[in-house]
């Protein structure tokens, strides 16, 4: 019998943890090297999916076509390199049952494993969610961050998906600033400011679509 691909989730807390999603979407062509697909290939595709999933499209200005079936594109295209796939994104953190169990149903035929970095925030109520979508208790993974910088929770990361982190440097990922790690409401604000940059990208993709479009019809008339 051929053994399952894996779908590694990722729900960080604030905090060191956030190095993941922006780090995953840099390398996600060197990590498909490595026989892992990561499902974003931009920051702005992962909030644009975890949007869609959690329902909070009105809480960033968006309306729901700008987010519409992109948790199941984003999942099509990873499935075509038959890889395991993976994914990160913060908002996560705040799904609920429901909306853990319809972004699980995408990723049948896959073994789910649920990685949680601990952070600033209570953890307790993000993985008893999750921990349902593992199916068994050894699925759901946590890293404990504290002590941690974001290279070495990085690190710790690839280890349990199962790719060496020793060639995918974090120099040129755009990360939250280390030094305010030991602010917690520094680290909050800094959270909701990339949030917001990703809203801001979502809605500036839409805006350049539009205007190809309007383009094409007027070639089309001339």
């Amino acid at each position: 019998m051929a053994k399952k691909q894996k779908a590694w989730i990722h729900v960080g807390m604030p905090g060191a943890g956030d190095v993941v999603e922006p780090a995953l979407a840099h390398h996600h062509a060197a990590l498909v090297e490595l026989g892992v697909a990561s499902l974003a290939h931009s920051p702005a595709e992962s909030f644009r999916a975890a949007v869609e999933m959690t329902r909070s499209h009105k809480d960033w200005g968006l309306k729901r076509g700008d987010v519409e079936g992109q948790w199941s594109r984003l999942v099509r295209r990873a499935r075509k390199t038959r890889s395991d796939i993976v994914f990160s994104q913060p908002l996560l953190a705040a799904a609920t049952a429901d909306q853990v169990a319809l972004l699980v149903d995408a990723l049948a035929g896959y073994q789910v494993h649920v990685v949680l970095t601990t952070g600033l925030d209570d953890e307790t109520p993000a993985v008893a969610q999750w921990q349902a979508a593992c199916r068994k208790p050894e699925r759901l993974h946590v890293i404990e961050t504290d002590g941690l910088d974001p290279a070495q929770v990085w690190k710790a990361f690839g280890k349990l998906v199962g790719f060496g982190t020793a060639s995918l440097g974090l120099g040129s990922v755009p990360t939250a600033s280390a030094t305010l790690q030991t602010l917690p409401e520094a680290l909050r604000e800094v959270e909701r400011l990339a949030r917001r940059n990703a809203s801001l990208e979502v809605r500036l993709e839409e805006l350049d679509r539009k205007r190809r479009k309007l383009k094409r019809k007027l070639n089309s008339a001339a």
